[in-house]
């Protein structure tokens, strides 16, 4: 069975540089929130959606006084509400180059979860030779020209997805300008009625998917 790590590019972007450093952050859930805590309130915010959207749960504010309390606890809540592991393999990693030993070029976080799915947590692809304009980087906002693999990560992520027998590609919405960038590799807005309030209303904090 293909693993989550195989779908980044590391032949495309590694030669580029003289000197390329990889970083495992996380292998398994507990390690993500350790390391990561943002990706798993979103990533179980993103299973919490379609558990109601498919009618797994029929509470759907059930999840209220979690959210309220700042997301403490969020994935065991929803790992009790669904009677299952809400998240069942994991992989997050990062590169650094003699650019900016500092600073991540490279990240991808990855995990397959409920309902059917790879989820797209993080992905980075920035070209630190290339800065776009005299706004220093900082992390989250990198300031960088892409390293043009973006394409063929997606399509060695589809391939990982038939194999493990995983039906869709999907992702939380998280900022401004990413909506357009899914929406023109195919991705379109989650069916389920707070992904569609949230892009008609915020234009973020909303899934995407892709069936594959």
């Amino acid at each position: 069975m293909a693993e989550l790590s195989d779908a980044v590019p590391r032949d495309r972007f590694i030669p580029m540089f003289d000197d390329v450093r990889e970083e495992i952050v996380a292998t398994d859930i507990d390690a993500l929130e350790a390391h990561r805590p943002n990706d798993v309130v979103g990533v179980s915010l993103y299973v919490w959606d379609e558990m109601v959207h498919r009618g797994v749960t029929k509470e759907p504010f059930k999840i209220a006084p979690i959210i309220n309390s700042g997301m403490v606890g969020i994935y065991d809540f929803v790992r009790k509400e669904l009677g299952r592991e809400p998240v069942t393999d994991v992989y997050s990693t990062r590169f650094f180059n003699e650019i900016d030993p500092t600073m991540s070029f490279v990240d991808v976080t990855l995990l397959q979860c409920f309902p059917d799915d790879i989820h797209i947590a993080d992905v980075e692809f920035a070209d630190n030779r290339r800065p776009i304009d005299d706004t220093a980087p900082v992390k989250g906002a990198r300031n960088y020209h892409g390293l043009n693999i973006f394409d063929d990560f997606l399509e060695r992520l589809k391939g990982v997805a038939r194999d493990r027998g995983a039906g869709r590609l999907s992702l939380m919405v998280g900022g401004p300008g990413l909506y357009e960038v899914f929406a023109r590799h195919g991705f379109k807005v989650g069916d389920s009625v707070m992904a569609q309030m949230a892009f008609e209303t915020t234009r973020v904090g909303f899934s995407m998917y892709q069936d594959i």
